[in-house]
């Protein structure tokens, strides 16, 4: 091969691979323009509301027991699935078979639904979330997924009874693209109390108290309250519930603003919601500000929520329509 022959074919080499290099720069350059970097943000965390810092003890009553509402009489279903695990009966169901009925806060759980909501990501627009709620008798599943373009989806799943205390998860776990799944294990007792297990920490196994829930069934918890009576959580008033993460048991108090008529669901248009605010404590480190709005007119079901992360960055649901039921049966099948 002749030496000029061979210059040509280097360059041209050399040029092709510039120019590979150079549709490759463009391209995730404009993906990131349009859809960020993945779990990851260049903000700062947001300024937390003075009146959300909790500046003193605050006095954490012991959880009080539910009494159930009577249930719809429209059929319900729950998803079938060979990973689900339910407790035995409860003493709220002993209670009811055996004639009477327990005493405590009116309790009603939303009937089998599913939703989707329009997923933001630091107030993008992404691809539309769903979220699946099946209830049938004792026992509910709660999933919800969230697309996200390159990655996979966000996924959280939460499976549990009904006890004396209201929802009782006994399994949630997390998924965030292809990276393996993280699970929380409730093992409670007759008492509703019990042990936590963490698929993260598996040293890690604190207690729990009756009435504990995980970061999405505390949503439905809030909402069978409400369904049961809307005279609670009146404006100012908090609200503490242990909550569990994926690694994690804290106590979580919720500041409520009451009802209030407001267009902060724009697909509902003008109607009655209720806004909580996660507080935090003033000597803790930052670590997620989580705002919900429960609206009336999806029997207080989550109309909104909006996460804003450590890393500063914002996720945020917002609802966009309900399925009909036919399609929530065919679903569940």
């Amino acid at each position: 091969m002749s030496p000029t022959l061979a210059k040509f074919k280097y360059f041209r080499s050399k040029s092709l691979w510039i120019l590979f290099f150079a549709v490759v720069v463009s391209i995730t350059g404009h993906v990131i323009l349009f859809f960020g970097i993945p779990f990851l943000s260049f903000g700062s965390p947001p300024k937390i509301a003075d009146n959300l810092i909790i500046k003193t003890e605050l006095r954490v009553e012991p959880p009080k027991k539910i009494q159930m509402a009577a249930s719809s009489k429209k059929k319900q279903v729950l998803q079938k699935s060979n990973t689900a695990d339910f407790s035995p009966p409860s003493d709220l169901q002993q209670a009811e078979q055996g004639g009477g009925k327990q005493e405590g806060q009116a309790f009603k759980l939303p009937e089998s639904s599913i939703l989707y909501y329009d997923a933001y990501v630091d107030g993008q627009l992404y691809q539309t979330g769903e979220l699946n709620w099946f209830v049938e008798g004792n026992t509910y599943r709660l999933y919800i997924n969230i697309p996200y373009a390159f990655v996979g989806p966000f996924v959280f799943e939460s499976r549990g009874t009904v006890d004396a205390y209201g929802i009782a998860p006994t399994i949630y776990w997390t998924q965030r693209g292809t990276k393996p799944p993280r699970y929380s294990r409730f093992d409670r007792n007759e008492t509703g109390g019990g042990k936590m297990y963490f698929s993260e920490k598996p040293e890690f196994t604190p207690d729990i108290a009756p009435g504990t829930q995980d970061r999405f069934s505390l949503l439905f918890q809030l909402a069978s309250l409400l369904n049961g009576s809307d005279k609670i959580d009146e404006a100012e008033s908090i609200r503490s519930i242990p909550v569990v993460d994926y690694n994690s048991l804290e106590m979580w108090q919720f500041k409520s603003y009451g009802e209030v008529i407001s267009n902060d669901v724009p697909s509902l248009g003008i109607t009655t919601n209720r806004h909580y605010a996660l507080m935090q404590r003033e000597n803790d480190p930052y670590k997620r500000q989580v705002d919900i709005w429960l609206s009336r007119d999806l029997d207080w079901l989550p109309g909104r929520i909006r996460s804003q992360e450590t890393s500063g960055r914002t996720l945020e649901l917002v609802f966009k329509q309900k399925a009909a039921n036919t399609s929530i049966q065919a679903k569940s099948q």
